[in-house]
């Protein structure tokens, strides 16, 4: 017998290319583009470039009870990395703390390492790839990800070619909510 999911269709209404710029932190950033443009939900479809670091939550090399099978890592720049990911509201209906300490670091405010700061603001699951001399790595981007302050010809001067295209959708809502129960997608009709 299939399996009944939950899901509701939405459209995309437009999609906002919007140009970041060297030194800022991608996550807040992508939260502050939201509340510019009133994406409510939305999808991540690609944004690129090099970056300062990167701080990512990413499946463990050695998972224990105590880190619910993640680490948080801090990979030095200079990186490129390409993203993608879903766009919705942090959802916090029983007004709940934060979460412990240990899913979040130091560079991370209000709900961290689930991607947003509070009850009612722009939430951002977004997935990177992120690669330099090292190595390559896959994983949940977190705070602390500030944009690479080169560009391609070497200078600081001209500005930055790191850009995000986001789809902004409507007839959906997606929240990732942090309940009793815990941490969840709800999707709904808007």
């Amino acid at each position: 017998m299939k399996r009944k999911r939950q899901g509701f269709g939405g459209k995309i209404e437009q999609i906002y290319y919007v140009r970041l710029e060297a030194g800022e932190d991608f996550l807040p950033a992508l939260w502050d583009i939201c509340e510019e443009y009133d994406i409510q939900t939305g999808i991540l479809m690609s944004a690129s470039g090099s970056m300062s670091k990167v701080r990512l939550m990413r499946i463990s090399n050695e998972p224990r009870k105590d880190n619910w099978g993640v680490d948080f890592v801090e990979i030095p720049g200079p990186l490129q990395m390409i993203t993608h990911g879903l766009i919705g509201k942090g959802w916090v209906p029983d007004n709940l703390p934060p979460t412990p300490e240990f899913l979040r670091g130091y560079a991370d405010t209000g709900f961290g390492a689930a991607g947003f700061e509070g009850h009612g603001t722009p939430y951002a699951r977004i997935y990177a790839t992120v690669t330099g001399v090292s190595g390559t790595v896959c994983g949940h981007l977190l705070q602390g990800s500030p944009i690479g302050g080169i560009n391609w010809d070497g200078r600081t001067s001209v500005p930055s070619h790191w850009s995000v295209a986001i789809a902004k959708v409507s007839g959906v809502v997606l929240k990732c909510t942090y309940d009793k129960t815990g941490l969840y997608h709800d999707i709904v009709p808007a």
